[in-house]
């Protein structure tokens, strides 16, 4: 689903934005997978945004994290553009888009991968 057509380059980008504002900050791959895009086409589009000054990106360890940018000159409008955009989206994508699970793991628990 691609709603903001006329006013971003790529679908990617959309979902690259929408997946920023509602978890504030992200890496490439976490995106590419939760929306069953490439890895290289979703590091394309982040630098694109990087280099346009919309997302700021930070070392985290050998990763790259990814937000969007404070200090952009259309932050208000943009988030403004993306929230009214979400009321396109199913309700279902927007819930689980929003519930982030990432909590630090005690040393040595064993993971547990049957659910």
């Amino acid at each position: 689903m691609f709603v903001l057509k006329g006013v971003l380059r790529a679908e990617s980008q959309e979902k690259i934005l929408l997946y920023l504002l509602l978890r504030e900050r992200g890496y490439g791959k976490a995106i590419a997978e939760f929306f069953g895009l490439s890895t290289n086409a979703v590091h394309k589009q982040l630098l694109r945004l990087e280099e346009d000054s919309v997302v700021v990106s930070r070392p985290v360890g050998r990763l790259r994290e990814y937000q969007l940018n404070p200090r952009y000159p259309f932050s208000a409008p943009l988030r403004a553009l993306l929230k009214a955009a979400l009321a396109v989206y199913p309700d279902t994508l927007v819930r689980k888009l929003a519930m982030s699970r990432e909590r630090p793991r005690k040393t040595g628990k064993p993971i547990d991968t049957a659910r």
